[in-house]
């Protein structure tokens, strides 16, 4: 039998995404109708572009730390569970033509940013 999945709303287009009769914690989510698909930056983070208004952006902050096989040349590949960009949805970075994919990260939160693809990413505290 095939599990349902719930989507509640939230706090403008995050979403609480939690599997029906399961016991699993809730995951925060962006709606990808609400962002561009996603593009690795320069400092080799990846960012999701909010549409219309950038200033509803979010950047991918990874369990772990950095992505290592995220660079400005890779195309990121998130394996989704639904519609919208979650916590624990896996990133793949793939070099293309070749189609070489490099380690699979596991996203841990997406942290809102008000900037563009290009603009300085402030850390914990808040410092760019």
């Amino acid at each position: 039998m095939a599990k349902g999945y719930g989507l509640w709303a939230a706090a403008g287009a995050i979403l609480l995404h939690t599997p029906l009769g399961a016991k699993a914690p809730e995951r925060r989510c962006v709606l990808q109708s609400r962002v561009a698909a996603p593009v690795v930056r320069d400092d080799r983070r990846l960012y999701f572009r909010g549409q219309p208004d950038r200033r509803q952006s979010y950047i991918a902050v990874f369990k772990g730390g950095d992505c290592s096989g995220l660079t400005p040349f890779a195309t990121a590949v998130v394996e989704t569970t639904g519609a919208g960009y979650c916590e624990g949805d896996k990133v793949r970075a793939v070099i293309l033509p070749s189609a070489i994919s490099g380690p699979i990260c596991v996203i841990d939160h997406l942290m809102p940013f008000a900037g563009d693809v290009d603009d300085p990413v402030p850390d914990e505290s808040g410092n760019n």
